[in-house]
């Protein structure tokens, strides 16, 4: 028996693993965009499959006045962009209203200034598994900051840990940034930053996570 002959055959077709960098174009990402364009869009032809549910989860989390749901204008545009794209679109669940099909893909962003990351991420990881299908997505967009004294901050710890309690399986971190030939494309200086902040956040982080299926 030859050497190559008693190596095991694979039996199950490849993975295909997406890649750790996305190149979305050379126009800067805008920091006060909740649901940047490049970024969900390709969120959603990544990790979905025509035809899903694919459900958004902004912080800060959204209000109920009475019996009415009060949706925020770009997360509804958002939404809307999602039934461009041949999936289902819907917006998060509030108390009242958490009945419905399972989501195949959660797509949670974290990306407004000033907020708690603690409680932002247990938020999305608790409703993410209140939802999500055996075998869904949850995918996180983050970033880092500078605070008010130009420190550099992280949310990254915080929602793997809070993903990570909720016993998701965290699967991968993407770096989603606009580039331009081989430069990421930095975003234009702040007139009224102080100079305090050494870094220059130019890139959006994409945080990925399985709801195992349990047999």
């Amino acid at each position: 028996m030859t050497p190559s002959s008693r190596r095991p055959r694979s039996t199950s077709a490849p993975v295909r693993v997406p890649s750790t960098l996305w190149a979305l174009g050379p126009k800067p990402l805008d920091p006060d965009d909740r649901w940047p364009e490049p970024v969900l869009a390709h969120t959603i032809a990544e990790f979905s499959e025509p035809g899903s549910r694919v459900m958004l989860v902004g912080w800060p989390a959204p209000t109920a006045r009475g019996n009415l749901r009060v949706l925020e204008p770009d997360t509804a545009a958002a939404v809307a962009e999602i039934g461009d794209l041949d999936r289902h679109g819907l917006d998060a669940p509030t108390d009242r209203n958490r009945s419905g099909e399972p989501v195949d893909l959660v797509i949670a962003s974290l990306l407004a200034e000033h907020f708690d990351p603690i409680a932002a991420a247990e938020h999305v990881a608790a409703l993410a598994t209140e939802v999500m299908a055996m075998g869904g997505l949850l995918v996180v967009l983050s970033r880092c900051r500078h605070s008010d004294s130009g420190v550099l901050t992280d949310p990254a710890g915080s929602v793997v840990a809070a993903a990570q309690a909720a016993d998701l399986l965290y699967l991968q971190h993407i770096i989603a940034a606009p580039v331009s030939g081989t430069a990421v494309t930095a975003p234009p200086a702040d007139p009224a930053s102080s100079g305090t902040a050494p870094h220059v956040v130019a890139h959006t982080d994409v945080f990925v996570f399985l709801q195992p299926a349990h047999g």
